[in-house]
This record gives structure tokens, sequence and C-alpha cells, in this order.
């Protein structure tokens, strides 16, 4: 690996996106000294998690875990070690003051919208659900803030149309390491890296988004649904309904080209070799690639024509006080 900083640089990541940013930096002859991550196997609630102790392990790079950055074990951890600089290749967790004052330089976050359009979470999954053809990964200095620090610069990117949320990942990715790239250069080129405050008056903030986010509702418009099947698409949860009593995810989709099936709504009208279709509010969609909640894929054979996909509620709580009542 390259020697020629004197400026000791950590990064910071515990899923698949930081996964390709460490490789695409290691390719290129990167110092990194230290990787600060998940222990292995402790947080499968990060739903592209990505165990980097092997990658690390292999390039000598130093490894500091953590559930909580903002421990104060972590933190002295973090000192003891003297860094200068923190790349934010994928963390969740919001950086407390503490935190941002082991780096003796500052930390680097982004974010992949064109900031300060698109603060907040789950921006991929939010940027197919708003129909955008554009967007960039913003990176900043790190401040008390979410996503409100000082813009370095911005790497804009073009969205295909029909796109599935891991196309967009991959965009992202590559967007983040070569940006990550560049700044590792000005930083050991000792070129000085300028800020610009963010434009407040254009701020718009998405909020959380939860796996149940995900569920398919028949009584919506197919333009709708067919944008949230692709947005939680993998490597995220899924879209998903329920039939036979069982979870079903249905990880891509399609419009009906024929338009010439009818029927109610959540009706199976037509089969094909990879999925179904079915009735929504205003047409019909194709759902595709059908699995059960443990992943396992599913025949198409398990599903009967004129079948309906999904709970009827009043009929459910019908059935529910009759029980009750007897």
């Amino acid at each position: 690996m390259s020697t020629n900083s004197d400026q000791k640089i950590f990064c910071i990541g515990s899923n698949l996106e930081s996964y390709h940013c460490l490789e695409f930096l290691v390719q290129h002859k990167c110092r990194i000294d230290t990787l600060i991550t998940l222990p292995s196997g402790r947080d499968k609630n990060v739903s592209d998690y990505y165990d980097l102790h092997d990658f690390c392990n292999h390039h000598e790079i130093n490894i500091i875990d953590t559930i909580n950055v903002n421990s104060a074990e972590t933190i002295a951890e973090i000192k003891r070690l003297e860094p200068d600089y923190l790349f934010t290749l994928g963390w969740s967790q919001i950086f407390k003051e503490d935190f941002i004052n082991c780096f003796s330089k500052f930390i680097i976050g982004t974010h992949p919208s064109k900031l300060p359009h698109g603060r907040g979470r789950a921006p991929l999954p939010w940027t197919i659900i708003e129909g955008l053809g554009e967007s960039a990964v913003s990176f900043f200095k790190i401040d008390n803030g979410v996503d409100t620090g000082q813009l370095i610069f911005q790497r804009k990117f073009t969205i295909p149309g029909e796109v599935y949320v891991k196309e967009v990942y991959d965009l992202v990715s590559q967007e983040l390491a070569e940006g990550f790239y560049a700044l590792y250069q000005q930083i050991t080129n000792k070129k000085a890296i300028e800020f610009e405050d963010q434009d407040n008056s254009n701020v718009t903030v998405r909020g959380k988004r939860v796996p149940s986010d995900g569920l398919i509702e028949f009584d919506k418009g197919i333009h709708d649904m067919e944008k949230l099947i692709r947005a939680v698409s993998a490597p995220y949860p899924g879209a998903y309904c329920y039939y036979k009593d069982q979870k079903i995810i249905f990880w891509t989709v399609a419009f009906d080209a024929e338009k010439s099936h009818f029927g109610t709504l959540g009706q199976i009208l037509k089969k094909s070799a990879t999925g179904i279709l079915v009735q929504f509010q205003d047409g019909n969609l194709w759902l595709n690639q059908p699995t059960f909640d443990n992943g396992d894929p599913i025949e198409l054979k398990f599903f009967r024509l004129g079948d309906k996909l999904g709970y009827n509620v009043q009929d459910q709580l019908y059935y529910l006080r009759k029980q009750l009542l007897r």
C-alpha cells in the first residue's frame, strides 16, 4: 500500500456499500489505517449487512468493533489511536459530539441525494418512490445535525427508467468509491478541501421506512405499487402480501401489456413462467419471482386462478367476532 500520507485515515461501515468502497480504495493503493465496524454476525437488522473482518485482516487494516460508536469504550479506543480523518462508508447511527471530536481534522459524511433535498432516512427507496430521473451522492463535513454539514462536493448521476433499487445501490456505491478516492488524493497531496453551506431554504426531509411499508395494497394504483415493488426489492426486505395464510414476497414486477383481463381487487387473473397477473385499483400488474418469507422460491402451481391475495378485513373481523362470542 501507499505510504505517501502522514495523515491517519479511518473508515466506518458495515454494509455491502462499505465493502465496495473499501475494496476500491485498497485497489487504488490508499492507506486505510482502521475500520470501525459491527462485530461479526452481530447485527442482522442491517438489511445489507456485510462482514468486513476477513477483508480487513487480509489487507492489514486494523479493526475497531462496536455496536455503539458513541460509547465511552469506543471513543477511548479511537482516541488512543489518534486519527485525523474518518470516511463514512455506510453507517446509520448519528455521531455525537464526543465521537466527532475524536478526529483531529474532521469526519466526511455522505448521503445519496442532492442535499439539502432528501435529508433523512431510506434515501434509495425514496428516490424510486419519488420517481426521480437524477440524483447525487453528497459529500459533506459531519456536524451535530443529520445530513446538515457543509458540502464538499456532489457527484450527480442519472437514474434509468423502471430501475430497481439494487441498480441505484450499485450506482451510489461507485460514486461513493470514486468520491472518497478523490478526497484521499486531496488529503495525501495536501490540497485544501473547500466547504459550502447548504441552502436551508430548500430542505426536504424523508421519513424512516420499515419492512411493513412494503405491503402490497390492491386498492392502490398500479403506478404507485409498481414503484414500491422496485424500491424495496433486494437488498432490502421486499414487497409482500398474504395468501393461504403465508407471507409472500414478490421481487420483480411488470405492467400488463395486453390489458385484456379484469377481476376484483387482489384477484389472480393469469399465470406466466415467472409470476401471476393480479388486479389492482386501476389496472393489473405482473407480480413475479415469489418467495416465502424464509426466502424459499414458490412454484407457480401454489397460486390458483380466481383466488384473491390479501385479507378481506371486514370478513376477517366478522369471523373473529363470531369466535370470540361463542
